[in-house]
């Protein structure tokens, strides 16, 4: 899994999640399997975003997720 805005999907610089096969997917849960991946609480990331934990359940939820948290999770993501 990866967050990138090198790819097609992604427009005006607005990154996208990608599976391990490179396909995009929905944020509400590639932002989910990421945290899973991460082996996180909703708390826990919502530390490094700088948000609650219930702003990451409305992210998880399919509630808009502002591209700076995505910019946090993708650095998060890379340091796997």
């Amino acid at each position: 899994m990866q967050i990138t805005i090198d790819h097609p999907a992604s427009s005006f610089g607005v990154p996208v999640i990608l599976d391990d096969s490179g396909q995009p997917l929905d944020y509400a849960d590639g932002f989910r399997r990421c945290r899973y991946r991460l082996n996180m609480s909703t708390i826990e990331i919502g530390k490094h975003l700088g948000a609650s934990g219930r702003t990451v359940e409305g992210y998880e939820q399919g509630r808009t997720i502002p591209v700076a948290a995505l910019n946090v999770l993708g650095q998060l993501m890379a340091a796997l």
